[in-house]
């Protein structure tokens, strides 16, 4: 008779039709790290995309990485509730929060959903920011950083979207290359005419100084009509551009220029520029373009800004960027202005060049709109200050020194934002969200009105459209926690961990953050990354049709998340492909592991040698896991697969269809397919979980029906304490009326937590309690009542949740 394979493990997944639940009590056998996995909480406004994916995956195979070595990593999983993204979806503002409320709440049940499709297992706490408990502590942080004069309130010119009508913070910001105009303009100076070079022709209405640098060489060139001056360094240059003819007339030194007083061109049109205006130094002028002069608008950038240092700014425009206060150009918009302005110039032939050039532009990420500076008082977190004599920034830089990143260059550049950002703003010009409050008496009653009611009552008590950042909302659930392991996208280095590492350092003085990892981008075939504000991504329901959730997690595995995964659906075939050549190996080893004796265990040398070469790539597995090379451990199980194939099978076969049941030959065949089927389900366990379960689950049906408890009670490393739930499940009324089943299922009933507290003592035939440190009678052990008094555990439950435990 020939052994032919049996028909138990079949090829089709069918994982929607297939009920495997997770629950997290399982893990309690395990011994709980000091470490913790923060989730940086994700927008409220719908569905995950492709980018969000890689991100849990990522996180949840560290955690089942930490779960083979028997260590319990904790994480988090919350939402993002704030901020713009959900005004947006906002449509009826006649409850205007009440409707926020309810998108925010139904986008996080999507959610949800989404992660259970895809078998994450998360030790976590859900959380929002918009729970009343986590808005009143909040308000107890910025209360304290008001006590300490950290925060500050300020007239500052920042990045602001007039179609928002918001500050935005710069990782809010995407620079573009564009095509635009340099102009070349002549300014009246006593009996000469100075040259300026400009990109925004808009910002002159904001005109205030002009600046030169000291020790600098100009010249002073005469053409047939004018005497112009410019830079000597740039002498050639201007000549060719400008197609000027005429001959060097004198030079002047820069300091020749210090508070000399000019007027603007727009005189004779606008009364406040009959006032004259002052030259100022500036030792960062760049020569190579331009000029050697640039005109100061100190309401429309922070450099102009900080140099200019005066009380007295003036800001033309609007939050809209429409004019103000000057009659003649009252609510003309900025671009319509921008042709006026030009047109004038032309008239007036103050005008020399227009010249086209490309350079960067900044754009809003929402709206993909430019961005302008615009002068509005804002509240900051100051990092210009001095403890002990010593800056607070470069402290600061040293803790983050201390932090390990993955990869390693990111440090750099982390450390170079820090030292160059001077405060972070951290206000908002918004309506959802929770508003701010300077006052320190008001903070203490508000904070403990949003315990029970939320914070948009205080709307309507201030009145006052001031919020807090959304980053400032998300990092203030990583003070709650020590030793944190943080893995983000690659586009969070400009937002959410700078505002992590800022608040843990002024609270505790130190950054209690281990590591930090980053991945990069989802992107189309184009290069453009997927996200949701621009609208490229198409919804994991759409996506989820046609493939599983098993295959998707593969395609973005079999990637290095380091680089750019471009996303794309005839690429995901190639990973179905690798999908199918697991299963069917699975599908072989499966369908023939039956009628295996562990008495006549007896070792050929051939299966010996392809035991021990397992265990040597088992090892490799475990040191790519650890360095996060996910995508070489999915290459060394491929490559053990086809050699296995290649080398072993054919030899396999005639062992064990031709020799006899309870021989040795046939028996130490099975053997190994029982190391290779342990060395499969250890190791897809972190990568493939859906795939690891299954098979797990197969093996125990198979000797569970034959009620082989010998080698059930064998099995215990392959199980590896493991509860496998599922909602119908035969065997449960066999287990339930035989009594001899219900003492070996019902008495682990508790998981692996319970086996650790209690354990039978042979001589004294009693059960002792380590939790109570009490022995317990062994009639109270198996009846329905309570085992003890200070542990409260009920062995027997009418649920049909059981763990096979040998």
């Amino acid at each position: 008779m020939l052994n032919l394979p049996k028909k138990i493990y079949f090829m089709k997944a069918d994982i929607k039709n297939k009920n495997f639940f997770i629950n997290n009590y399982y893990l309690l056998n395990n011994k709980i790290i000091n470490i913790f996995l923060l989730d940086g909480p994700p927008f409220a406004n719908g569905e995950f995309h492709i980018g969000h994916v890689l991100n849990k995956t990522i996180k949840d195979i560290l955690i089942k990485n930490f779960y083979i070595n028997n260590y319990l990593l904790l994480s988090n999983n919350g939402s993002d509730s704030h901020g713009l993204p959900i005004e947006q979806l906002n449509k009826n503002y006649n409850f205007f929060y009440l409707n926020c409320r309810n998108i925010v709440c139904n986008n996080i049940f999507l959610q949800k959903k989404n992660l259970k499709t895809f078998l994450l297992i998360n030790n976590f706490f859900k959380y929002n920011t918009m729970e009343p408990r986590y808005e009143s502590l909040q308000y107890k942080i910025f209360n304290y950083l008001i006590i300490k004069n950290i925060v500050k309130i300020n007239k500052i010119p920042i990045l602001w979207c007039f179609k928002c009508i918001s500050s935005l913070s710069y990782s809010e910001i995407l620079y573009k290359k564009i095509n635009s105009f340099s102009y070349y303009i002549k300014i009246k100076f006593e009996f000469y005419f100075i040259l300026i070079w400009t990109t925004t022709l808009w910002s002159l209405i904001n005109n205030q100084a002009i600046f030169f640098k000291n020790n600098e060489i100009y010249v002073i060139f005469k053409t047939k009509k004018n005497f112009l001056i410019f830079s000597k360094k740039i002498f050639y240059q201007i000549t060719k551009k400008l197609k000027l003819k005429g001959k060097i007339y004198s030079f002047l030194i820069g300091n020749f220029f210090y508070k000399k007083k000019y007027k603007l061109f727009l005189k004779k049109i606008l009364n406040y520029y009959n006032k004259k205006h002052v030259f100022l130094n500036n030792n960062f002028i760049d020569f190579n373009i331009g000029t050697g002069f640039i005109h100061c608008s100190p309401s429309n950038g922070i450099e102009d800004y900080e140099i200019y240092n005066k009380k007295k700014i003036n800001n033309f425009f609007d939050k809209k960027y429409f004019i103000k206060h000057l009659i003649l150009l009252k609510n003309l918009n900025l671009f319509f202005y921008n042709k006026i302005i030009y047109n004038y110039l032309k008239k007036r032939k103050v005008l020399f060049l227009k010249n086209k050039i490309i350079h960067n532009c900044m754009f809003c990420w929402r709206h993909k709109k430019p961005i302008f500076f615009y002068l509005s008082e804002q509240i900051f977190i100051n990092l210009n200050f001095f403890f002990k004599n010593k800056n607070i920034k470069n402290i600061l830089i040293n803790y983050i020194k201390k932090i390990n990143f993955f990869p390693k260059f990111i440090k750099k550049n982390l450390v170079k934002m820090i030292y160059n950002r001077s405060n972070w703003c951290i206000s908002r010009q918004r309506y959802w969200g929770v508003p701010i409050i300077l006052n320190y008496f008001k903070i203490s009653l508000y904070k403990n009105i949003t315990k029970t009611f939320s914070s948009h009552i205080i709307f309507y008590l201030e009145k006052k459209y001031n919020i807090f950042d959304v980053w400032l909302d998300s990092s203030i659930i990583s003070i709650l926690f020590k030793n944190k392991i943080v893995i983000e996208g690659k586009d969070q280095i400009r937002g959410w961990f700078q505002c992590i590492i800022i608040i843990n350092f002024f609270i505790f003085f130190k950054i209690n953050i281990k590591k930090i990892i980053l991945h990069n981008f989802c992107v189309d075939k184009n290069g453009n990354k997927l996200s949701k504000s621009s609208k490229n991504f198409k919804s994991l329901s759409f996506i989820l049709k046609n493939n599983s959730s098993e295959i998707l997690k593969l395609y973005l595995l079999e990637h290095d998340f380091k680089k750019n995964i471009v996303f794309d659906n005839d690429n995901i075939k190639n990973s179905s492909f690798t999908y199918i050549i697991i299963r069917n190996f699975i599908k072989f080893l499966i369908n023939n592991f039956y009628d295996f004796n562990f008495k006549k265990i007896f070792f050929l040398f051939f299966d010996y040698w392809i035991i021990f070469k397992k265990n040597i790539i088992e090892t490799k597995i475990k040191k790519t896991l650890l360095v996060f090379n996910f995508y070489n451990a999915i290459k060394i199980i491929k490559l053990f697969i086809n050699f296995i194939n290649l080398n072993y099978f054919n030899y396999l076969k005639n062992n064990i269809y031709i020799c006899k049941k309870n021989s040795y030959i046939r028996n130490s065949g099975l053997f190994t397919i029982f190391n290779i089927l342990s060395f499969l389900k250890k190791n897809l366990f972190p990568l493939l979980f859906f795939t690891s379960k299954e098979l797990s689950i197969n093996i125990l049906n198979l000797y569970l029906i034959k009620k082989n408890f010998s080698f059930f009670l064998k099995i215990k490393n392959f199980i590896n304490s493991e509860i496998f739930f599922f909602k119908k499940f035969s065997l449960l009324k066999k287990i339930k009326n035989n009594f001899f089943l219900k003492k070996i299922f019902f008495l682990n009933f508790y998981w692996n937590w319970f086996l650790n507290n209690f354990y039978y003592k042979k001589k004294n035939k009693k059960i002792y309690c380590y939790l109570s440190k009490n022995y317990i009678n062994k009639k109270n052990f198996f009846s329905n009542k309570k085992v003890c008094n200070f542990c409260l555990i009920n062995i027997f439950h009418n649920c049909e949740e059981i763990k096979f435990y040998a």
